[in-house]
């Protein structure tokens, strides 16, 4: 072999460490930035099904504010499932 393909293959070499270092990078970023996403995403469901109790309840139907539970409860469960899943995957 000679210097200049050794000079060649070292320099192949580097750029494919370097190439592999920013894809980790990039990676770990989207990661962070999904689970922020998340999270505020988790924060806004939870602020809009809170509001809709508080709307069924000042209705004063009983049957408005008990369907409103219902609905809120079921998503609620749904996505704590659903969010948690995401999170583990996110951390991996």
């Amino acid at each position: 072999m000679s210097e200049t393909d050794s000079s060649a293959a070292v320099n192949l070499e580097e750029a494919t460490r370097r190439v592999q270092e920013l894809s980790d990078e990039v990676m770990s970023q989207a990661k962070k930035n999904g689970l922020a996403w998340l999270e505020g995403y988790e924060r806004v469901l939870k602020n809009m099904l809170d509001f809709e109790e508080q709307a069924a309840k000042g209705t004063g139907a009983e049957w408005a504010s008990q369907l409103a539970n219902t609905h809120a409860n079921f998503v609620r469960e749904t996505t704590e499932i659903v969010f948690g899943s995401l999170r583990q995957q996110g951390s991996n």
